[in-house]
Order: C-alpha cells, then sequence, then structure tokens
C-alpha cells in the first residue's frame, strides 16, 4: 500500500511538472506547425529555382570577357561533387 501512495504520488508531481510541455505540444501539433513548416520548406525550393536562374545569367555575363575566371569556376564546381559520381563527367564533357 505504501509503494502504491508513493508510485502514485511521484505520477503526479511528474504530471504537474510536464504539464506546460506536454500542452505546447499539444498546442505545437493542433496548430498545424507541421504542415505550415512543409509549406515553408516547398515555397522556399521553388523560390531557389529562379534565383539560381538569374544568378548564372548575371554571372555569365559578368564572366562573358574572361576564359580564365570561367574555367576556374567551372573546376570548383567539378571538384565539389565526388569523383565516383557521373554527375561530375557529365558537367566535364560540357
Amino acid at each position: 500500500m505504501i509503494d502504491y501512495v508513493t508510485s502514485s504520488t511521484t505520477f503526479k508531481r511528474a504530471e504537474r511538472q510536464t504539464k506546460p510541455v506536454r500542452r505546447f505540444i499539444e498546442k505545437f501539433i493542433n496548430d498545424w506547425s507541421f504542415d505550415f513548416a512543409s509549406m515553408v520548406a516547398f515555397n522556399l525550393l521553388i523560390a531557389l529555382l529562379p534565383i539560381a536562374v538569374i544568378f548564372f545569367g548575371i554571372l555569365g555575363f559578368i564572366l562573358k570577357d574572361h576564359p580564365e575566371a570561367q574555367q576556374v569556376l567551372k573546376d570548383k564546381i567539378i571538384n565539389s561533387f565526388p569523383s565516383d559520381n557521373t554527375t561530375k563527367t557529365g558537367i566535364e564533357q560540357v
């Protein structure tokens, strides 16, 4: 009987101490936070494509008359891929 009272008291104390955390987790899930996070991530990825196109377009205009700088940039991009990757081989052919 004493063990039951002690464990019940311990359980109630733990329940009382973790109540704010449990309420936060419940509110976080009920507010569709994971859905909103996935929407933000998707929109960020979609927004990166036009930004990359603009960046590489401007970079092309800047490096148009500098073939040595183009080659240095191309080599850095190629070396950023693993050596056993077919992407690296494909980029080297361009």
